[in-house]
């Protein structure tokens, strides 16, 4: 398959289901399972959004509703870039995963649509940073991201990787390793999760604190 052929057959798709998916999360086009017609048009209305697609969902309780990570559709312009990136032979996007100019985490409680992540220009919690992309090295204007819904500690998760511009106008990966996004069930909300490497060659990974304004 060529790169061009590639790149369009995951850039014009929504999402493409992980080989190996969790029991209550569901990735795709599983998703109707969990999310009706009649949440994508209250989503559209709550959010103002005119496209969206949803990329997974998971089923939380009676009480607690259902999650969603959604994700908009890059511009035209920021499309061509990566487009460019991949048929020269430079940064491709997770063919298995997504790609969006701004991905969020929402809430559906009965009428209502609460979102509880934004990760746009900044990756935000409500009220407050989830990380300094800058001081992570994310360097560039921001295009959009790249990324997988995965699940953790019953709910949906993600992983991204930001795709950047630069100087000269070339699109490329912005991070890596991607930013982990998990539910962390000791703080009832989504933190940013991280893992380092000791120096006896062990891992550690820890949830990230949130950044004041």
């Amino acid at each position: 398959m060529s790169s061009r052929a590639l790149v369009l057959s995951f850039l014009l798709l929504a999402a493409v289901a992980p080989a190996a998916m969790h029991p209550g999360v569901k990735f795709g086009d599983a998703v109707p399972g969990i999310i009706r017609p009649s949440d994508l048009e209250r989503i559209k209305r709550a959010l103002h959004l005119e496209r969206f697609s949803v990329i997974a969902a998971v089923r939380l309780g009676a009480e607690e509703g259902r999650e969603a990570v959604i994700a908009e559709p890059l511009p035209d312009a920021a499309l061509e870039k990566v487009k460019a990136a991949c048929e020269a032979g430079g940064f491709c996007p997770d063919p298995v995963g997504f790609v969006g100019s701004r991905v969020r985490i929402v809430i559906l409680d009965g009428a209502d649509v609460v979102p509880v992540l934004t990760i746009g220009k900044e990756a935000r919690g409500p009220g407050r940073r989830l990380v300094d992309l800058a001081g992570l090295g994310v360097a560039g204007d921001i295009l959009g991201w790249n990324g997988r819904a995965e699940e953790a500690n019953g709910h949906v998760a993600l992983s991204l990787t930001p795709i950047t511009e630069s100087a000269g106008g070339r699109a490329g990966a912005g991070l890596d390793p991607p930013l982990l996004i998990r539910w962390n069930p000791k703080r009832d909300r989504f933190q940013a999760y991280d893992c380092v490497l000791e120096e006896d060659d062990t891992t550690r990974c820890d949830f990230q604190d949130e950044l004041p304004d």
